[in-house]
């Protein structure tokens, strides 16, 4: 049985210093961290670490800094087994390092040290490689690239997910419509859609964001679960009640198996509560990016997902 391929494309591939603590500290304050560790990070990086650990076959493009920290991010990425043959090193560029505090209930607080401004080029994308992909990632910090991706996508007629969890309203509002499958994140659906969100207002906020290619719209809204709109009917799943040590990187997880479970063929349905199974069992476990589970373990987890 051929392995699903799919395609992450990332603005930026990070690296991420992450310190446990009792809580968020006010400002000024100097306070112990219980544990720390250091490890890969970025939006749609990360999904590519979840689709290899759950049984697909990720390739990821992107930039990072001619620098050391660029360096260790190929190294963790191919350790993962990521293809990473088109993740270019930008000479004159610095790395994006974030620290990021995680108080106890599994929240968390993030610095980061941007790129510097990568610049917006697409020349060197091979594109004609995704007609290879059967399904396609994209975040929104890579604008010209993630465009160039999902209209080469819908060229094929592959889906497309895009993780819209930032960026300016306007931008993004354009990239969720080239994507066959956006999923946004709860501030992101705030903005675009002008609305304050509650129980009574998701629905028509989703009904005003859909448009383009959408096959649906989504939002992800953690606990509460994932509610979505496919041009006719509002839709809304639970998510997997667990204990909650660690969300940094629950949302990569989770558009990373939305993509893979599109790909293997499985119903919407199916896909997304894959998806909410295996981004709940990540929150789970600490470490960001270290704390994505592989398919053995979301299927111990929980043996009633489909297999494949």
């Amino acid at each position: 049985m051929k392995t699903p391929h799919i395609i992450c494309l990332g603005g930026s591939a990070t690296i991420d210093q992450i310190f446990y603590v009792e809580n968020v500290p006010a400002p000024s304050a100097k306070i112990a961290a219980n544990e720390f560790v250091i490890t890969g990070g970025g939006v749609a990086a990360n999904a590519a670490v979840a689709v290899q650990r759950l049984g697909g076959a990720a390739t990821y493009w992107g930039r990072v800094g001619q620098d050391s920290w660029g360096d260790q991010v190929l190294v963790m990425l191919a350790k993962e087994g990521v293809n990473i043959q088109y993740l270019r090193q930008l000479a004159g560029y610095r790395t994006k390092v974030a620290t990021v505090l995680i108080d106890a209930q599994g929240e968390r607080l993030v610095v980061s040290a941007q790129p510097q401004g990568y610049p917006d080029v697409i020349d060197w994308l091979p594109l004609h490689k995704v007609i290879e992909a059967d399904a396609v990632v994209a975040d929104t910090r890579w604008i010209g690239g993630a465009q160039a991706l999902l209209d080469k996508a819908s060229q094929h007629g592959i889906p497309s997910v895009l993780d819209g969890d930032s960026g300016d309203a306007v931008v993004v509002r354009r990239l969720m419509h080239a994507a066959t499958h956006p999923v946004l994140s709860e501030p992101m659906l705030a903005k675009l859609s002008g609305q304050t969100l509650d129980d009574t207002s998701i629905g028509s906020a989703l009904m005003q964001c859909f448009g383009g290619r959408n096959v649906i719209v989504g939002v992800t809204l953690g606990a509460k679960g994932v509610y979505w709109f496919d041009g006719k009917t509002v839709h809304h799943a639970a998510s997997p009640k667990v204990a909650v040590v660690d969300t940094l990187a629950a949302g990569d997880t989770w558009h990373g198996a939305l993509a893979l479970g599109l790909a293997q063929g499985q119903n919407l349905q199916g896909a997304i509560h894959f998806a909410s199974c295996a981004a709940a069992l990540k929150c789970t476990r600490r470490g960001g990016r270290l704390g994505i589970p592989t398919l053995e373990q979301l299927r111990a987890f929980n043996p009633t997902l489909e297999a494949k």
